[in-house]
């Protein structure tokens, strides 16, 4: 079949028309996507006309990539066939022995059956080149597998907040009456009378003494700039920074629950307002202390219900083994939740290793949450709005209230064993 230079150019106009018109399409799109949020942020909901737009130009572009494949089967059927076609015309091309029986050397030697060999007979080219790939990256033979998204690290185990009472508050203050000292003088009427000879006897007095307590709510918040036309160009880096903001913002908290200062912006965190572990037993093992730090939780007529361990600490204790090599705190293939002497454990990088928080937790603490965590965008930064820069703002604001600082036990763990 003849190459039909006509058809090839009528073909090539009509992909340029059909990428102008999927541009196009794209670019409505995006406004009208745009649109839909401003819809969705101002007013909670989106207009019926705006999603049925939406769903009119998504139909409209999988009818031009549609067309867009038809058009590059046509053009690759065309070249294909342009490819097959001979060069000299229609005439399929000759083989090896025709282009020598054709030969004027070949002519000559039949004329001569003297001559001992005919002289060379040139047939072009007929061996392939080798066909070997480009080395290194962006090879043109072989297209890379590219994986959709973002591949996150691995994320840490966040548990502490878990461990407290929640609430919420409208304030940005929470104020409460303490527990100081409670001297308990509960006891029969008439003391040391004799049996049956109390009445009429004064009946003991107990008491009672508190403080106004204070516990400021804080903000807990990081933020990071963007351009306006990556977060156009890629629209899954928006959901990825969020998240990652987000996750951050989980880290700070649980770091400020556990170990914050109590100083100006900062909460009054579990282990600055713990009581010292009495544990005045030399060589005891990490199980021992453990034990005895819920003991000193029992003696204050309260129930510890978790201990807060620096991983590296729990893996130790976990190794633990019997005489005959089983574990005795784990079982390598069951995936339980994490107990010593019935106790949860939380196992925290957040924790300082070597150091422990024993504690009646419910009892103990409250967390108020005044905002929860939220993601905002905003132009109006420095220069940002002449950058087609954004600020990707994360933040959060709660008060952590301490109720009973004896619920609380803290101390240093020797190792496991």
């Amino acid at each position: 079949m003849e190459f039909n230079a006509t058809e090839m150019k009528e073909l090539n106009a009509a992909l340029k028309k059909a990428f102008e018109e999927m541009s196009e399409n794209v670019k409505k799109v995006q406004d009208t996507a745009t649109k839909a949020l401003d819809e969705v942020k101002a007013e909670g909901t989106l207009h019926g006309e705006t999603s049925k737009k939406l769903t009119e130009l998504s139909t409209a572009g999988m009818k031009l990539g549609e067309s867009v494949t038809e058009l590059k089967a046509r053009m690759l059927d065309v070249e294909q066939k342009q490819a097959k076609r001979p060069a000299g015309g229609d005439e399929p091309p000759k083989s090896i022995g025709q282009i020598v029986a054709e030969s004027e050397q070949w002519k000559a030697a039949s004329k001569n059956p003297s001559k001992p060999e005919m002289d060379w007979v040139n047939v072009g080219s007929f061996h392939k080149a080798a066909i070997l790939n480009a080395t290194g990256q962006n090879q043109p033979l072989v297209p890379q597998d590219q994986l959709p998204g973002i591949q996150m690290p691995a994320l840490k185990r966040l548990t502490v907040r878990n461990l407290l009472m929640q609430n919420r508050t409208t304030s940005n203050l929470v104020q409460y009456a303490r527990e100081l000292l409670f001297t308990n003088s509960a006891g029969p009427q008439g003391g040391t009378s004799p049996i049956g000879s109390g009445e009429g006897e004064p009946k003991n007095e107990s008491s009672l003494t508190f403080e106004l307590a204070n516990a400021p709510v804080v903000t807990l918040a990081h933020w990071i700039p963007a351009s306006r036309q990556v977060l156009s160009d890629a629209p899954m880096l928006e959901g990825y920074v969020d998240g990652r903001l987000r996750f951050g913002l989980q880290l700070e908290e649980e770091e400020e629950l556990l170990n914050g200062s109590g100083a100006a912006g900062e909460l009054s965190g579990l282990v600055l307002n713990a009581t010292a572990a009495n544990n005045t037993v030399t060589n005891s093992t990490a199980l021992d202390t453990i034990l005895r730090a819920f003991l000193q939780i029992s003696l204050q007529n309260m129930e510890a219900n978790g201990i807060v361990l620096h991983p590296t600490d729990w893996a130790g204790i976990m190794l633990l083994k019997d005489t005959t090599g089983r574990y005795l705190f784990s079982d390598p293939h069951s995936v339980e939740q994490p107990r010593v002497w019935g106790k949860t454990v939380v196992a925290t990088p957040s924790e300082t290793q070597g150091q422990f928080l024993a504690g009646a937790f419910g009892m103990a603490a409250e967390i108020f949450d005044r905002e929860d965590a939220s993601v905002r965008i905003a132009e109006q930064h420095s220069d940002f709005f002449v950058r087609n820069m954004v600020a990707i703002l994360c933040e959060e604001r709660l008060a952590l209230v301490i109720y009973r600082t004896a619920a609380l036990v803290k101390g240093a763990i020797s190792n496991a064993g």
